[in-house]
């Protein structure tokens, strides 16, 4: 059977004429590139604006729109009456381009609740990690942690704080910078969560008392019980949460 010919495959997929790009965006693209390839490293200075319009053959209007460009998209610093800088990229960085976003999906209920659940999901897979990895002195960095948050339960924000550091605490021991860049964004998206379900009667001994299971767990190299203990304590978190959350609304709504 005889192929589709180059042209009629390209035809079929083409969607419409190219655009053609502007100058600023092949400028932008070809910086990008000069990134990407390591030719321009973290910390190193482009040349000047107008020695990158005489580079590039383009106006000064188009190469301070691609430094803009690039500047947004987290490729460069600029600063005024200065070169633009190769900026240091870092997962942190990459979440908080993504940070006003999210916190404007998740303000209503159905998708917050769906960020629990992936919290609860990525929470379930530290414990477990925890528990096979953990290393001696990331043992006790936990452990100091803990008895750190059980000295605040009486204190609802400082508890907030101190819960916070545990878990986080759980997430470093991976070791992996994604995923404790992705942790941290996840208790910056849920922050709230934390101190509204902490406004319940009894939450913040529950919690900490799942604490001392899952440090326990962790510490005994028990994979199942510690994934299984943070499934629960997420769980109880999150009811607690929405308990507050209903007894509010029910309040607002009978005044």
């Amino acid at each position: 059977m005889k192929s589709t010919t180059p042209k009629k495959a390209l035809s079929a997929w083409q969607g419409g004429p190219i655009k053609k790009k502007r100058l600023y965006e092949e400028v932008s693209s070809r910086i990008e590139a000069a990134i990407l390839s390591r030719e321009l490293l973290p910390g190193e200075s482009l040349p000047s604006e107008r020695e990158i319009m005489q580079i590039f053959g383009v106006g000064r209007t188009a190469v301070r729109e691609a430094l803009f460009s690039l500047q947004k998209s987290g490729y460069v610093h600029l600063a005024s009456g200065q070169r633009a800088v190769v900026a240091q990229p870092t997962p942190d960085s990459l979440i908080e381009k993504i940070s006003g976003p999210a916190r404007h999906i998740i303000s209503e209920p159905d998708r917050r609740r769906q960020m629990q659940q992936a919290r609860q999901l990525l929470e379930a897979f530290l414990a477990r990690t925890a528990a096979q990895r953990a290393t001696p002195e990331q043992l006790r960095v936990l452990e100091e942690a803990l008895v750190a948050n059980g000295k605040t339960v009486d204190d609802p924000d400082a508890f907030v704080e101190t819960n916070i550091a545990f878990h986080h605490a759980i997430a470093s021991v991976t070791e992996n910078v994604f995923i404790e860049g992705l942790h941290r964004a996840l208790y910056s998206w849920l922050k709230d969560q934390r101190s509204t379900s902490a406004q319940e009667p009894g939450a913040r001994e529950a919690a900490f008392a799942w604490h001392e299971k899952i440090f326990s767990a962790i510490q005994a190299g028990d994979a199942d019980a510690a994934e299984k203990a943070m499934l629960d304590h997420i769980d109880q978190a999150q009811t607690a949460y929405w308990n507050v959350v209903s007894t509010k609304t029910t309040a607002k709504e009978s005044n």
